[in-house]
């Protein structure tokens, strides 16, 4: 059941960084029934793509769902309006109005995805549950001169023995506003790149005092969730996004260990790297 749900989650985020349309409609900004709070925090950020923080938190009895972003307010208009779209559906895609109001897309967002957080719990038998939550966290991470990657994290509690989060990231190009995820890579197949992410996933899960290394066997008996090959290890979900470093991979709680390792990630520098990527991603990191 958790596996299909970090998967229907791993999807959304998917959708949202290839999905851009923007349609008219709805603009309402006023709040009714249930308790809500608003927040614009001024923390705009004095970069080329600069950012307000945005929050929007709606709750109602032991429900609660909460929307934090960093909303473009100015730069290149594709970039701008790129990430804005990116945001939208990242949220739920509920908002079908101007994008430049970064408020009301938070709100209508807010309120449709509350409703269905709330079919999605269903009833609660358990007294000693003190909060069901969702929350939903959007920020800048990385900005160069040539692109800027976005982080982007949900967890939710919805009952049971504990919550799920789901965190991945994405880059845009500051010449065009491109969203890059996989799409800026080739070669995945190769048994060269399949031993990069072998010594990925090593690294994350190797101790610090290691010296001699984890072995394969060692390695395969912390993917509890994967059967196949140790030099046959699958792509993870979630989009690679770029860093200043390199390419960071992220696997989701499930989906190749136990809950309790989190969420392995691992950057390749972009030196390693570097074969595996198109013109255009190598441009973007070179330039940067």
């Amino acid at each position: 059941m958790k596996k299909m749900m970090i998967l229907a989650m791993a999807a959304m985020m998917m959708s949202a960084c290839g999905n851009k349309t923007v349609k008219g409609g709805d603009n309402d900004s006023t709040a009714t029934g249930e308790t809500t709070v608003v927040e614009a925090r001024d923390n705009v950020r004095m970069d080329t793509l600069k950012t307000d923080t945005m929050s929007y938190e709606k709750e109602e009895d032991i429900y609660k769902l909460s929307y934090f972003v960093d909303y473009p307010v100015e730069g290149d208009d594709s970039l701008v309006h790129s990430v804005r779209a990116f945001i939208n559906d990242y949220l739920g895609g509920a908002y079908e109005g101007p994008l430049d109001n970064g408020r009301d897309m938070l709100k209508r967002n807010c309120e449709i995805g509350f409703g269905t957080f709330l079919e999605n719990c269903g009833e609660v038998d358990d007294e000693d549950i003190d909060e069901l939550f969702m929350r939903k966290l959007v920020n800048k991470r990385v900005e160069t001169n040539t692109f800027v990657t976005f982080r982007a994290f949900t967890s939710q509690y919805a009952g049971g023995l504990h919550g799920i989060a789901y965190e991945t990231g994405f880059t845009f190009s500051k010449v065009n506003g491109k969203c890059f995820g996989f799409d800026m890579m080739k070669g995945l197949d190769s048994p060269a790149f399949k031993q990069l992410i072998k010594e990925g996933l090593r690294k994350f899960f190797s101790k610090e005092d290691d010296e001699k290394g984890m072995s394969d066997e060692d390695l395969k008996d912390e993917l509890v969730a994967f059967n196949g090959s140790i030099d046959e290890l699958p792509l993870p979900d979630s989009e690679p996004y770029m860093t200043e470093e390199g390419v960071t991979f992220i696997y989701q709680p499930y989906e190749i260990s136990y809950y309790a390792a989190g969420r392995p990630e691992f950057t390749i520098p972009f030196d390693v790297v570097r074969p595996y990527l198109t013109p255009q991603a190598i441009e973007l990191f070179l330039s940067k």
